[in-house]
């Protein structure tokens, strides 16, 4: 195989997948290892797609890139052209089991529109009103894109633009937020950079969060993507109706999302047209201090921590070594909500107290491509830039707080207005250097500072979400570690488990890996999140199977739980209030676990179906549900493994995979419309019968299941009735209960007939039996089953059956003691 070859279908494959390794190359291409090494491919950081000039491919993959050194020089659009060819065969294959026809999902919708502009177009001329009209939606358009939002429609000179869709992120609410009001700033600004805008442009913008179906509607010609059905943009409209012009009104859903991340004024109940009730609405001030939900949690009240005794342990060692001058860093990493930041603000709440130094630094999402952007945050807090302030201001902020220090550059005023985009002071002399040598001199100015710190006393330095850091901050990470060692400095850096470090291995460096919380500690958070007080065991046993122990899912569930009607409040405790159902995802982690599942291509679609099988499945039976050629399935579950959305356990061809959370398993499920469903759950108990027959025979409760899911009754309840009759077999009587009361529920929704009411003979006969040895014999219970199971025998004429039910009641009746209808019945 040529090397072009190679590269062609790798730059398809990372284009698909995401990333690649050595192993799973020559899987791949069927290669020998010398071919391999001749080739010198490896795996490197990138984040670009190019071809340099000695003919080096670097492919953009998000963290890694196959590198070839000794490609020719190729053409880069012929090979992504030759990489689309080969991606076309997945969607041809997936077909019916692609969710193109819609999907549910929570959604944040903005609705933005200009005010007063009918007024505007009679003023001006046709032409000049569509210049300003295209000017004001290319602003928000641009505001909205920064923020990751999808412009939905252009109505007239309104937009609908939706957050978490098509790629959802952890804080859509929030992100909405901020462009709206980035937006109205933009408004604002732009007079002064298009003459043909009037100073006296104005917006207003409603924000909704609900729950939506997005697919394609429409016909012929007119046929729309991503429509919404739902109340969510029909509510941002008619916010948006009553904001003042130049601000941003959202609605109590959005609020509990957003809360503390934006000073909000309280507007009371608004009438809003089409809704029932009247609607408690907030008008958006501005951006608070805290800069995400973990921030607001501090300033609010921090759960209690659970289980990191020794992961605290081994960071105050660090920070005793550190004190003593021998430099140390540790780098903690686990997946989002493990519990990171919870682990690094204990530590930090100690360091208070001995009085020493604190400095944190904070990664975001919206600036990885922004240079240096946590460090000049963490300088504009640090300076107590307002922002109300002139620039001139700020300015002379910054030189009082220098004249404190002693940097040895000469130059560190003029560097550190450059960087903070400021002007520079009169007495202070323009830099003339060359882009890359001041940058190299900003660096160095940077980790001075730092170092300055920590003569003067122990410093403690935290840096958050490194795996959103831009790659000029990662060099200064670099270029600190390498002189850490001889500095009274504990470094803890806080990542997921994708990021991989671009520094070498450093002794001074301890890797700290965050575990999941065992069931005794997740008992014991929801008690402290419940104020001190125990939850029901069903409950607690129910956060405990959804949240697999991830901290923030066992608070946030238990949140949800608490502040439900499911639930009576005592003294001591809680009770469980009526019929217990199945908990839901709650609308603070809807859209983390979303993002989750929208960084997958293919893959995503694999994840719905693997959903609708189950927590756990087999390769077999995916592979018999999905239409996918065997190694296209292979890599889209591959995906899924490396993502950490799946455990696999086994080896080919005995594998099983297993989803790392419920809730995950739910959103995905979830995600997919009820028609799409039912047609899996129904493929999914046709295959189980025509290829499964020993499962069948074992468990025939799953294609009960799946047929129940599938809206399918009639052809459920045999199951349901064969596994409560297994169940009995193996005196497993709980499970038998469920599995026989399950199929006498769907009984009911059947058309009345012989063939229906013998089955339900069938099934209360057995019901009766299996609440003797639960309940008793005396148990109401009991005589209901076996009163109904008498009373079609004789609707049947069923004279075999009627002995073991007439029996059933005597047993009833003289174990009550009431031997006068026992005595009859005998």
């Amino acid at each position: 195989m040529k090397f072009s070859e190679v590269v062609a279908r790798t730059v398809a494959w990372l284009q698909r997948e995401g990333r690649v390794s050595y192993r799973a190359l020559k899987r791949e291409f069927d290669l020998d290892d010398e071919f391999l090494a001749d080739l010198k491919i490896e795996i490197v950081e990138a984040k670009r797609l190019a071809v340099d000039e000695n003919g080096i491919v670097l492919v953009w993959t998000g963290n890694a890139a196959v590198v070839g050194t000794q490609l020719p020089a190729l053409d880069l659009q012929s090979l992504l052209s030759r990489s689309s060819e080969t991606t076309r065969p997945i969607d041809a294959q997936l077909g019916d089991f692609r969710s193109n026809s819609g999907e549910r999902r929570q959604l944040t919708v903005m609705f933005c529109d200009m005010v007063g502009s009918m007024p505007l177009s009679r003023q001006i001329d046709l032409e000049e009103f569509r210049d300003v009209v295209q000017a004001y939606q290319h602003a928000c358009v641009a505001v909205t894109t920064r923020f990751g939002g999808h412009v939905a429609k252009y109505l007239g000179d309104g937009l609908l633009v939706y957050f978490g869709y098509p790629t959802a992120h952890e804080d859509d609410a929030a992100r909405a937020v901020r462009a709206g009001l980035r937006i109205i700033e933009a408004i604002q600004e732009l007079p002064q950079s298009n003459r043909r805008v009037p100073d006296s442009l104005q917006v207003r913008v409603g924000i909704h969060t609900g729950l939506v179906v997005l697919g394609e509607m429409g016909s012929g010609e007119y046929r729309e993507q991503s429509a919404v059905t739902g109340e969510a943009p029909n509510i941002a409209a008619r916010l948006q109706e009553l904001a003042a012009p130049n601000t941003v009104i959202i609605s109590p859903t959005t609020y509990h999302l957003v809360t503390g991340l934006f000073e909000c004024q309280e507007l009371g109940p608004q009438e809003l047209k089409g809704l029932s009730a009247p609607l408690s609405v907030y008008r958006v001030v501005q951006e608070s201090e805290d800069r995400d939900r973990f921030e607001v949690s501090v300033r609010t009240g921090l759960t209690p921590m659970v289980g990191r005794e020794t992961e605290l342990e081994l960071l105050r060692e660090r920070w005793s070594q550190a004190k003593t001058g021998g430099g140390q860093s540790v780098l903690v990493h686990g997946e989002a909500g493990i519990g990171k930041s919870r682990l690094v603000q204990a530590l930090k709440e100690q360091v208070v107290q001995e009085g020493a130094t604190h400095l944190e630094f904070r990664c975001s999402p919206y600036a990885q491509n922004s240079a240096l952007s946590p460090i000049i945050d963490h300088l504009q807090r640090f300076l107590g830039f307002r922002r109300d302030e002139t620039p001139q201001a700020k300015t002379t902020k910054l030189t009082a707080m220098l004249a404190s220090y002693r940097f040895p550059q000469a130059d560190t005023v003029a560097l550190l207005t450059t960087l903070l985009s400021l002007p520079l002071p009169d007495n202070v002399t323009p830099l003339t250097l060359s882009p890359q040598k001041q940058k190299q001199k900003t660096h160095a100015l940077l980790v001075a500072w730092l170092g300055e710190e920590a003569e003067r006393g122990p410093v403690y330095s935290v840096w958050e979400d490194l795996h959103w850091a831009d790659p000029s901050t990662l060099e200064v990470f670099s270029l600190l570690l390498e002189r850490l060692p001889a500095m009274r400095l504990l470094t803890v850096f806080t990542c997921r488990p994708e990021f991989r470090p671009p520094w070498k291995r450093n002794p001074a460096i301890t890797s700290l890996m965050l575990s999941r919380l065992q069931q005794p500690q997740v008992m014991e958070m929801t008690r402290k999140v419940a104020g001190g007080k125990d939850l029901p065991t069903e409950i607690v046993r129910q956060i405990a199977t959804k949240t697999d122990g991830v901290p923030l899912f066992v608070e946030e569930l238990t949140k949800m739980v608490v502040e439900s009607d499911l639930l009576t409040e005592r003294d001591t405790h809680y009770e469980t209030r009526g019929v217990l159902l199945p908990l839901t995802i709650p609308s603070t982690l809807h859209d983390s676990l979303m993002a989750r599942l929208d960084r997958l291509t293919t893959a995503r679609e694999i994840a719905q179906v693997g959903a609708t099988l189950g927590r756990e499945f087999s390769y077999d039976l995916i592979q018999a549900v999905v239409p996918l050629r065997a190694e296209v399935l292979q890599q889209a579950l591959t995906q899924l493994v490396t993502a950490e959305l799946l455990y696999q356990r086994g080896f080919s061809p005995q594998v099983t995979y297993v989803f790392k959370h419920a809730l995950v398993q739910d959103a995905a499920y979830e995600s997919m419309l009820k028609s799409k469903r039912q047609q899996l759950h129904q493929r999914i108990a046709q295959v189980l019968e025509m290829q499964f027959p020993d499962s069948v025979e074992y468990q025939p409760e799953l294609v009960a299941h799946h047929y129940t899911e599938a809206r399918l009754n009639d052809l459920a309840t045999p199951y349901w009735y064969q596994a409560g009759q297994r169940a009995i077999q193996r005196a497993a009587f709980p499970e038998a209960l469920n599995h026989l009361t399950k199929g006498v529920e769907l009984l009911r929704t059947l058309p009345e007939s012989p063939h229906r009411d013998r089955q339900e003979l069938d099934f209360q006969s057995a019901l009766g039996l299996v609440l003797q040895t639960l309940k008793g014999y005396a148990a109401p219970e009991v005589d209901f089953a076996y009163t109904r199971a008498r009373s079609l025998c004789q609707q049947v004429g069923d004279t075999a059956q009627l002995v073991s039910v007439l029996r059933g009641q005597l047993l009833f009746y003289g174990v009550r003691a009431d031997y006068g209808v026992a005595l009859e019945l005998g």
